[in-house]
């Protein structure tokens, strides 16, 4: 009998460890969480489920450990995690755990990855001037009100040329300045230098808060409205080139001059005799001898001023001198023979 008695209580001492391993395994494996990972916008409410399907046999807690609001139950197959306005910002990289508790065996956890953010009140671009000059160095300023976490915060700048091309420029965290704690919400100041070029005239400028947060699939919260550029630059004349210019005495001379600058450029030609005419265009109806020589295109304004110079040479026509010389010598051919034949007979 003592041999018999010994073998069945270590067979029932096998199947309660077995028993006891395989329900506190079971419990682990189906305790669960509404949601495994969850992103909140500041001031929004939340609402966390943990749960197992079953009771275990022995007393047991259920609940959520968190920095905030801790919550535990005796007894219950579900607890409920919660906050009507979510304004703690330190819940932000603090752990947020599921939790069941039983006798005499190791707690198990699920962890929640709980983010809380906030877009910014406002976000606006500037320059430091309306009107660029070229060749000045010039910042931009991108200023966000009121965003977090601060520490996930990007600031991008786009830039969209004449034709449409745009160059996006990222600046991370630490690149700006900032007030505020680096898990909490502040305000950014980032700013932007940018060389003044007449490359520069037209473009459109945009700044942007991007908050890269691992639950936030579009990052960007807020945007500035549009800023366009205006830079003031000299003018170059396009046309005409330096060169010589050959035209016939008599005929007509007209010139043209045109010229890329801003503000729009004004003309004048200096023309042989210090002449001077206010106008893009110089027109001549007959030229004359005393019309050859330098003609000076300038187009000039604010910012400065260019300049070519285009040499006019007289040509003389021989058609008419040589067509008056035929005649007369025909006159004189056709009186001649006249004569001769006269004289003959």
């Amino acid at each position: 009998m003592t041999v018999w008695g010994l073998f069945i209580f270590v067979v029932v001492l096998g199947v309660y460890v077995e028993y006891t391993q395989n329900t506190n395994t079971d419990s682990c494996s189906t305790l669960t969480v509404s949601h495994d990972s969850l992103l909140v916008e500041y001031g929004e409410p939340v609402e966390l489920t943990c749960s197992i399907p079953t009771k275990p046999s022995s007393q047991y807690k259920l609940g959520m450990e968190s920095q905030i609001n801790p919550v535990e139950i005796e007894n219950e197959t579900s607890v409920m995690w919660r906050s009507p306005s979510l304004t703690e910002w330190e819940v932000n990289g603090r752990e947020l755990f599921c939790f069941l508790s039983e006798p005499n065996k190791e707690q198990c956890k699920k962890r929640v990855h709980l983010s809380l953010y906030k877009p910014p009140d406002s976000v606006k671009i500037s320059s430091e001037s309306s009107v660029w000059s070229e060749g000045q160095m010039m910042k931009l300023k991108c200023e966000i009100k009121n965003v977090g976490p601060l520490q996930n915060l990007t600031v991008q700048w786009t830039r969209v040329d004449q034709n449409k091309n745009r160059t996006v420029t990222e600046m991370t965290y630490g690149s700006f300045s900032s007030s505020g704690e680096e898990r909490k919400s502040g305000n950014a100041t980032a700013t932007l230098n940018v060389l003044a070029s007449r490359d520069e005239d037209g473009v459109q400028y945009q700044c942007a808060a991007l908050l890269k947060l691992e639950q936030l699939q579009q990052p960007q919260v807020g945007t500035s409205e549009p800023l366009n550029i205006t830079v003031h630059y000299k003018p170059i004349i396009t046309q005409p080139s330096d060169g010589t210019l050959s035209v016939t005495e008599g005929d007509s001379l007209t010139l043209s001059c045109s010229a890329h600058g801003n503000p729009s450029p004004q003309y004048t030609w200096n023309s042989p005799g210090n002449i001077m005419t206010v106008s893009s265009i110089l027109m001549i109806s007959s030229i004359q001898s005393e019309d050859q020589g330098q003609y000076i295109c300038t187009a000039y304004n604010d910012e400065g001023s260019d300049s070519v110079t285009v040499m006019v040479n007289l040509v003389v026509d021989y058609k008419p001198i040589i067509a008056v010389f035929a005649v007369v010598g025909g006159v004189l051919l056709v009186t001649v023979v006249s004569f001769w034949l006269y004289e003959r007979y």
